[in-house]
């Protein structure tokens, strides 16, 4: 079963090309970087994502509440650096972030959402761009308000880009996990450290071509991620074919030092992974 994103993808409304909350057509596009002749069917195609991703509810602008970071024109379409932040206000209302790549196949890129020992204040990923498109990140709160925020990056060619290393190497490696941490493990409930997971595995988009036979390479990507400290849930990570070759993920943590921390994945064949590492003191 493939997760949500994968089934919007394939939805007939997702077929054109659009994406932006109603930019003024030649200033607001501009400043984005976007061609201002682009404006009016960019903003439809985002009018149309949000229909159907959010059932039609109304989002607001985040201002400074919601704030997403991607490169202006990326060095590799295959491996977009994407970071999202909540305000200290926000972080604690907000239930879910929802990343959306507009002009990708697979628009929903990825969903966060922050489990009772967690919190969304500090989110990162890699991503896959397909064409120049515009990025949404749309925070959900507690009370049901959608806020969004958007960026505009150039790139194109990510989602058929080959794989980075030998496929046969890259599946052996499969479900191979590491943890970084910075700053060191965290030292109580009163200071976040910042904290990135990183999974082996090809994340196959299903739009590469096997170099040798010519035929396109079955989609085989992970779907779900869920970290969890001594035992209780940090955050759930829904995505799909968007996210890069071997995907990374970071989250801020704050907690108390030398429990457990238990990642757990799976991926769109049913294979599932995890590792655990004990975080002491001394990191």
């Amino acid at each position: 079963m493939a997760v949500a994103a994968h089934r919007l993808a394939r939805r007939p409304l997702l077929a054109g090309v659009f994406g932006l909350p109603l930019l003024a057509p030649a200033g607001g596009a501009r400043a984005q970087g976007i061609e201002p002749a682009e404006a009016p069917r960019r903003a439809e195609r985002w009018r149309d994502l949000k229909a159907a991703i959010f059932d039609n509810r109304e989002t607001q602008p985040a201002g400074d509440a919601l704030t997403l970071v991607a490169p202006p024109r990326a060095l590799d379409a295959a491996a977009v650096p994407v970071s999202l932040s909540l305000s200290p206000e926000t972080a604690p209302r907000a239930r879910a972030v929802h990343l959306v790549i507009d002009e990708n196949p697979a628009p929903l890129a990825a969903v966060f959402r922050a489990g009772p020992a967690g919190d969304l204040r500090a989110l990162s990923t890699r991503v896959r761009v397909d064409a120049y498109t515009l990025m949404h990140a749309v925070a959900e709160l507690d009370d049901g308000r959608l806020l969004e925020t958007a960026q505009f990056v150039k790139a194109a060619g990510g989602c058929s880009a080959p794989v980075g290393t030998d496929l046969r190497a890259a599946r052996e490696r499969m479900g191979r996990m590491r943890l970084v941490m910075p700053e060191g493990p965290p030292t109580g409930p009163d200071r976040a450290v910042p904290v990135q997971v990183a999974l082996s595995h090809p994340n196959l988009s299903g739009l590469q071509i096997d170099q040798l036979s010519r035929l396109s390479i079955p989609a085989e990507f992970v779907r779900t991620l869920r970290v969890l400290y001594r035992g209780a849930e940090v955050l759930t990570v829904e995505a799909d074919i968007s996210i890069a070759e071997n995907p990374t993920f970071g989250f801020a943590f704050a907690g108390e030092a030398g429990g457990e921390l238990r990642v757990e994945a799976e991926d769109s064949r049913e294979r599932r992974f995890a590792t655990a590492w004990t975080l002491g003191n001394s990191g």
